[in-house]
């Protein structure tokens, strides 16, 4: 047995039969079942955060999710040779398919019984409580500062990448315009001050890369991006991710809205920062913003492919923001 297994099994009262690499992590085999352990240059305050934050919630009657394991002192983390030690459940299912109708459903009755059992968490003085509440018109005004300047890159370039982005960045830059115009004569602050009073928690992950399926049963995993914030940002993603799926589709997002709406309740303010968030041209930041300024982890195609989607998918998204507002 190494060093690391020594103090695993001193700091966490495992018993620890085997352990392996398992992605970015380790997978061990406890008497307690299996585990997964995470490596972390985050603070310790920060991982206690995640750990109180599921604690309330599996308190509340939400308990499918990756609980972490606290130590035998009370902490959810260790540290070892300067780096943030901490253990999870292992969820071992698969990925839910947003391309499957009732699993989409389950996605969203997930999120909104999610939601709501996290009212009223307040963190302890162990932990960092990080809160996204009211940064949403300058995370904004930044984003489209960006895409502003990022118009030169794209006039200087002779790449068909290039070619696209300067064809088509105003069209995507006035709609982003227009939604940070409506974001700030919205309820936003309101809903923000609602939220700050409710004590509610975000996901700020919720994709279905951490939904998974054990046994007919679904689980919500990897909170490391978890924070006060509006619960409509995870529906957004939600919403984003299925939309893309279906040529924007306005009965599947209905379908959504819906099943989430049988457990949590939408106000017409949610239903409007909604169509904001959804209007912003977030995939189309993320994408020139990559290029330009963070290349290359995706090839040059797999760049063109990306663009090349965003704008053929322009005019459907246009009129699904026109029936959203019936929703």
């Amino acid at each position: 047995m190494n060093e690391f297994e020594k103090e695993l099994q001193l700091n966490y009262n495992l018993k620890i039969k085997n352990l392996n690499n398992f992605r970015d992590m380790f997978l061990a085999d406890t008497d307690s079942g299996r585990k997964l352990i995470k490596i972390s240059t985050v603070k310790q305050e920060r991982i206690n955060f995640i750990g109180e934050v599921k604690e309330h919630l599996i308190k509340n009657g939400f308990i499918h999710i990756d609980r972490n394991i606290p130590t035998v002192k009370g902490d959810f983390s260790m540290q070892f040779n300067d780096q943030t030690v901490y253990i999870s459940d292992y969820i071992d299912g698969r990925e839910c398919n947003l391309d499957n109708t009732e699993e989409t459903i389950g996605c969203a009755g997930l999120l909104a019984k999610m939601h709501r059992a996290s009212y009223g968490f307040v963190c302890s003085e162990n932990s960092y409580g990080r809160s996204e509440l009211g940064r949403m018109p300058g995370s904004y005004r930044k984003r489209l500062d960006e895409i502003k300047k990022l118009k030169k890159n794209a006039q200087r370039g002779r790449m068909k990448f290039d070619n696209l982005v300067t064809k088509n960045i105003d069209y995507f830059y006035e709609v982003g315009e227009k939604a940070l115009g409506q974001l700030l004569t919205s309820d936003y602050y309101e809903l923000v001050e609602d939220a700050q009073h409710n004590r509610t928690i975000s996901h700020h992950d919720f994709n279905h890369h951490n939904i998974y399926l054990q046994n007919d049963e679904m689980f919500l995993i990897n909170f490391e991006y978890c924070c006060y914030d509006l619960k409509v940002y995870d529906l957004v993603n939600l919403l984003r991710r299925k939309m893309r799926k279906c040529n924007w589709d306005i009965r599947e997002a209905a379908v959504i809205l819906n099943e989430y709406s049988r457990y949590e309740t939408l106000s017409g303010s949610d239903m409007n920062i909604m169509k904001i968030m959804l209007m912003f041209p977030q995939k189309f930041w993320r994408v020139i913003n990559k290029y330009y300024n963070s290349r290359k982890s995706w090839s040059e195609q797999s760049y063109l492919l990306r663009i090349q989607e965003v704008i053929d998918e322009a005019q459907c998204h246009r009129i699904f923001l026109e029936k959203f507002t019936a929703l």
